[in-house]
């Protein structure tokens, strides 16, 4: 029977209504199976416009130090701070650590922060391997934010105290300064993983050795700072990659921070006036 008509554009055919039927159950399939794969490309654009995926794989950032505040109050003591290498012959500040391997010398890396993320892994294993925590690696340069850090807490906690990183250094220091006590830092543990996907763990040990001047055979005392922060957020799927970066500093800032005023607090404590 025909009693019902389709329009396209200005012309009108007429149609019999099983016809119609039919036409329109095949444009709703049509219609389902394009609409899953608008969602696909969209769900896969977030995705990648959220990690802030370039054609480079590494993402990475000037550092950032940021100063200790702390409400310690200041001590007159004149005290020489030591700090030394975590690895033989490098210096603290160009030890960078990963979530991958043991600590490593570099003083470019020791200058950035950020992540490098391995596009292999989800062209191998599919787009579900993008979102576990192995598909990213990341590199902090601890021994260069904890020494600066503990630096500016010196100068509000210990306002006369001095500073140094080599021998020669803490000779001509011991020479012209005659600190009363010798501190030396040692980082002797960093750890980073992350559990679950975007947030950020850390875990440090500190070594103190104190030391009266002129009797550095043996310390006067021993002391392991630690500290640990887990399950620190980073961000989410629509973060841009600048955002995880600076998030991961700020992060590891407040990290050393809490690690220094640990280890300022007990030292006022043990040293006194």
């Amino acid at each position: 029977m025909l009693n019902a008509t389709r329009r396209l554009g200005k012309t009108k055919f007429w149609l019999p209504k099983p016809a119609i039927r039919c036409i329109d159950k095949h444009m709703s399939r049509v219609s389902c199976r394009t609409l899953a794969g608008l969602l696909l490309v969209a769900t896969v654009s977030v995705f990648i416009l959220g990690c802030g995926i370039t054609l480079s794989p590494e993402k990475e950032k000037p550092l950032d130090v940021f100063p200790l505040k702390t409400s310690l109050a200041p001590n007159s003591q004149v005290i020489l701070f030591r700090f030394e290498s975590t690895l033989p012959g490098t210096p603290l500040s160009e030890t960078v650590w990963d979530n991958e391997s043991e600590p490593f010398a570099d003083v470019e890396q020791s200058k950035q922060i950020g992540y490098t993320q391995d596009y292999s892994k989800p062209l191998l294993y599919g787009i579900q391997a993008a979102f576990k925590p192995d598909y990213t690696r990341i590199f902090i340069p601890f021994g260069r934010i904890f020494q600066d850090v503990f630096q500016s807490g010196l100068q509000k906690v210990f306002p006369k105290s001095l500073a140094c990183s080599d021998d020669s250094c803490e000779l001509e220091k011991l020479q012209s300064a005659a600190p009363r006590h010798i501190v030396r830092l040692k980082v002797t543990e960093f750890q980073m993983w992350e559990k679950p996907l975007n947030h950020l763990n850390l875990k440090a040990t500190v070594e103190c050795k104190v030391y009266r001047a002129g009797m550095t055979n043996q310390p006067e005392f021993v002391y392991d700072a630690r500290h640990e922060a887990t399950n620190q957020s980073i961000g989410s799927i629509l973060t841009t990659s600048g955002g995880f970066i600076k998030k991961m500093d700020k992060i590891s800032n407040e990290f050393a921070a809490a690690l220094s005023e640990d280890i300022l607090e007990n030292l006022q404590k043990k040293l006194g006036e």
